[in-house]
């Protein structure tokens, strides 16, 4: 089975989300698995300061009027093929996203993707494309491909990391892309790139089994639930991974100490004390620490934090690391809480891979009230390290987080049903209760979590069932 794997970032390389932590961690769990697998992405500027890609050949694409250069690179990395998709007029910049002509620098890559097959030699079984920057590649393989019975017979996927941002572009974009019109490619009255995916892929996939049916309604589904249920019988949930070898408390470098099942109460205590004094609280005190690693948008449920930290601090004995930078408005409102709380919260605005470790190793309770979460990392990191998740149940959150049962004692985190602030408080509450007043048990929901095997090995069997299935 030969699988190319295109998205528009991917670990090490490029990486704003989770979407590069997937591209870097999924195609060597296939590889494992007997899966010959090549991934592809844009050479932005960054990589090429990386200085660790070769040229391979180039082609042209038609854009416009104009017949548009393409070089291809390769490198590889841990094992895997990574293939580069160089232009100096769309990706020699010093962002990856956020300008006018993304519609065109993307439409721009997903031809680029299909002629830089040839140069390479390397003719897959089927194209894995991974959100809105790769969904015209189906389109295209079928349109401008069909004669060609070496492309006539890929099949696609496309996955669907995060419904939200669909890469909708002006109608008038058509009259540079050199493809024939369809429907499948207009929504609202403007291309849709991720509809268009979803009308075109042989199969649609997200992140988690939650989340496939979240985005099936209303609520969740950004406007494409409708279209979503077209598709019904060939879109699937799957739930991400982590990389184990990554976020590895037994040989994790960036950790104060390492730690195992064999020993994670002392590990995890010597990794908070350190943690404390790293970010100057009193480390002699032993109070439930509380962590969070996130972007600070609206999605990740910031807003329901805001209005009830107040009252934890001022009511119980815990503490607060958080760690994350986005939206100014809660940017502000953690730095104005550390000046209140200096002895009780400290805050890093920005983000750090080792101090991300670091706070997963060391807090008690790891923080994610999303509002929505496709599949979310942070909870199963946390599991891995000891530290127990306290959840929203919504999408991949609700897949992998089993809650405390006080009665029977099962769980590996806790959770609560409404995007409620109130409900969200109590929670944070009974977290601290278990914490303060039952070691025992709570030793045991640790050990719990750290049990859980949320490698890729098991999604990679899934995607290779389906891969399968497609191509035969």
């Amino acid at each position: 089975m030969k699988v190319l794997i295109c998205a528009s970032e991917g670990a090490p390389f490029a990486k704003t989300g989770g979407l590069a932590d997937v591209i870097g961690a999924l195609p060597k769990a296939l590889k494992a698995n007997g899966c010959d697998v090549r991934v592809i992405m844009p050479f932005y500027k960054r990589i090429k300061d990386m200085n660790v890609a070769y040229y391979q050949g180039y082609a042209y694409v038609r854009i416009g009027n104009s017949m548009q250069y393409l070089g291809v690179f390769h490198s590889i990395y841990e094992g895997i093929d990574f293939y580069f998709i160089d232009s100096d007029m769309y990706f020699n910049r010093d962002q990856f996203y956020g300008y006018g002509d993304d519609g065109e620098r993307f439409a721009f890559f997903d031809f680029a993707v299909l002629e830089a097959i040839k140069v390479v030699n390397f003719m897959p079984d089927l194209i894995h494309c991974n959100d809105w920057q790769t969904g015209l590649i189906p389109y295209v393989l079928k349109t401008n491909y069909h004669q060609y019975p070496e492309f006539n017979r890929i099949k696609t996927v496309f996955s669907i990391h995060n419904i939200q941002y669909q890469g909708i572009f002006p109608m008038d974009m058509m009259s540079i892309l050199y493809m024939p019109y369809s429907s499948s490619l207009e929504f609202g009255g403007c291309i849709n790139f991720m509809k268009t995916a979803i009308m075109e892929a042989d199969s649609i996939t997200t992140v988690s089994p939650t989340y496939r049916n979240e985005v099936l309604t209303d609520y969740y589904g950004y406007k494409l639930n409708n279209i979503l249920g077209l598709r019904y019988f060939n879109f699937m949930g799957i739930i991400n991974g982590i990389d184990v070898d990554k976020y590895n408390p037994e040989t994790d470098k960036h950790i104060f100490k390492n730690y195992s099942l064999k020993n994670y109460v002392e590990g995890k205590k010597a990794n908070k004390k350190a943690l404390l004094e790293e970010f100057g609280l009193d480390p002699n005190e032993d109070v439930p620490l509380f962590g969070l690693v996130s972007r600070l948008v609206v999605q990740k449920g910031i807003e329901l934090l805001m209005p009830v930290i107040d009252d934890v601090i001022i009511n119980s004995n815990a503490k607060f690391i958080l760690m994350g930078s986005g939206d100014k408005i809660y940017e502000d409102f953690f730095r104005q809480l550390e000046a209140r709380y200096p002895n009780r919260f400290k805050c890093y605005i920005g983000y750090s891979d080792p101090v991300a470790q670091k706070i997963y190793a060391g807090c008690d309770i790891f923080l994610m009230p999303s509002k929505f979460e496709p599949c979310g990392l942070g909870q199963m990191i946390a599991m891995r390290y000891g530290s127990l998740p306290l959840v929203r149940e919504t999408g991949g959150l609700k897949d992998t987080v089993i809650p405390y049962n006080q009665f029977t004692g099962e769980g590996t985190g806790f959770s609560f049903t409404n995007f409620n602030a109130y409900d969200f408080k109590e929670v944070m509450y009974l977290a601290i209760y278990l914490y303060n007043n039952d070691k025992e048990a709570w030793n045991k929901l640790v050990k719990q979590a750290m049990e859980k095997d949320y490698s890729w090995n098991n999604s990679a069997l899934t995607y290779l069932e389906l891969y399968n299935n497609l191509v035969r």
